[in-house]
């Protein structure tokens, strides 16, 4: 399965920036993964599961996300696709298509620091899948 993060808009320079490398170096020790972004963003037409991330979307604890997560990766699926808006939102169809609604927080965050969260969050997942320390 290969991990596809769908953003709105290119990721700023600086340390946001940064952090996400760190994360895409991190998580690709698991899985593929690739990012794309869009000024645009549209619905990824390839197979898989589309997951937009929303204030309005299901909470989940860190170890049910890995739990998700795994069993995502045990199923058929070829691709977990990622959304994350930019400050005017989601195109309808992407909204429409999604599989799941995701909310990290009841918060709102800034659609640059949100990327940073949800790479954390999926690296977090791996190493609870794996049981390593980082976690704890």
């Amino acid at each position: 399965m290969k991990l596809v993060f769908c953003f709105s808009g290119k990721t700023a320079k600086g340390p946001v920036r940064e952090i996400i490398s760190d994360y895409v170096k991190r998580i690709s020790r698991y899985v593929p993964l690739e990012i794309i972004e869009s000024k645009n963003l549209k619905l990824q037409t390839r197979e898989g599961m589309h997951i937009v991330l929303s204030p309005d979307g299901r909470a989940m604890t860190s170890e049910e996300f890995a739990r998700f997560i795994g069993e995502s990766m045990g199923s058929a699926r070829k691709h977990l696709f990622f959304y994350t808006g930019g400050p005017t939102g989601f195109d309808s169809a992407i909204i429409e298509a999604a599989d799941l609604k995701l909310s990290l927080s009841d918060m709102t965050f800034n659609h640059q620091l949100i990327r940073a969260l949800l790479f954390e969050q999926v690296y977090r997942a791996f190493t609870i899948l794996n049981n390593e320390p980082y976690h704890k």
